[in-house]
């Protein structure tokens, strides 16, 4: 079946309620529709439990291509977008979340930016809004990423993101890691730029995060320390914990057969030998996780790309 391919594709993945989401659509739609280029939108309710029937009135008054889905449960961002790439025909995809995050001028020159030599732009927040204590935790967040993947990245906490079709079905994403697209994108092979932009203040979050959301980042810190360096060899991951392990297991049961041949002590009731016995034993059992993950990853992931061409010459 064909279908008409459009310029841009923008995406609204809704995963929470904001009241101010239509106006933040038709203004957006107005920017887009003061262009020459074609588009269409696609709007996700990831489970919030708003009815769509709600926008429908002042949707239909949008003069473009429009799709809608609402979810009846939350899911991950990956599977979202992933669903969301096979009913969109737009060659760049521009990703926003409920409510506005730039100002309409950052949003046109940040739109600008993805030129032939880009293949994906985000967002560097300026005049931040937000409480100081929320500014600090993104930039010591945004440090940190810095240092595991040895990326330039500052602003990981913005949701959007423009970038053309082939980065979003190129590049592996699992879960809520839509944040760390430009990390995993450049992996991949892909040209990224950061653009300054200004926070849209108006209805900027004003409020501490909760618990749920430091714990989830956390969460996220750990599991692209893994990917970005040990998807396809955690041998040398598992190897290493278990080694660290299994040597701490080794210096403890020397001391205690020290004891005993030296000083001439009892050790059959002793719990630091039970303890050595117990880190050597997870010592070794890491190793042995490391081990079949690494034959799980060349069994199943030897096949798998982790690059893409980007110019093709004919000699």
């Amino acid at each position: 079946m064909n279908h008409t391919t459009y310029k841009y594709s923008i995406i609204f993945l809704i995963e929470e309620k904001h009241d101010d989401f239509l106006q933040f659509l038709e203004k957006t739609y107005e920017l887009l529709s003061s262009r020459s280029d074609s588009f269409e939108i696609l709007i996700l309710d990831n489970g919030t439990g708003y009815s769509m029937k709600n926008y429908q009135p002042r949707l239909l008054n949008l003069n473009c291509p429009l799709k809608a889905f609402a979810l009846s449960k939350r899911t991950s961002q990956a599977v979202c977008l992933k669903g969301l790439l096979k009913e969109c025909h737009g060659e760049i995809l521009i990703v926003f979340g409920s409510h506005q995050q730039i100002t309409e001028d950052s949003f046109i020159h940040l739109l600008d930016s993805l030129d032939n030599g880009t293949d994906i732009v985000s967002p560097v927040r300026q005049n931040r809004v937000d409480p100081i204590f929320n500014q600090l935790q993104s930039r010591v967040f945004n440090s940190l990423v810095k240092r595991i993947t040895k990326t330039n990245v500052n602003d990981l906490s913005c949701f959007v993101r423009i970038f053309r079709r082939e980065v979003l079905a190129e590049t592996e994403l699992y879960g809520d890691m839509y944040r760390y697209l430009p990390i995993f994108a450049e992996r991949r092979g892909f040209k990224s730029k950061e653009v300054e932009c200004i926070n849209y203040q108006a209805t900027s979050k004003t409020g501490l995060y909760g618990i749920k959301e430091y714990l989830d980042r956390i969460v996220g810190i750990f599991s692209l320390y893994f990917n970005t360096r040990f998807t396809r060899k955690p041998l040398r991951f598992f190897s290493a914990i278990g080694f660290i392990f299994f040597l701490i297991g080794i210096f403890i049961l020397l001391y205690v057969f020290a004891e005993k041949f030296l000083l001439g002590k009892f050790i059959g009731n002793r719990n630091s030998l039970i303890l050595a016995t117990f880190l050597m034993v997870i010592g070794i059992q890491s190793a042995s996780v490391g081990l079949l993950g690494e034959i799980i990853a060349f069994t199943h992931g030897r096949h798998k790309k982790e690059y893409v061409i980007g110019k093709k010459f004919d000699i």
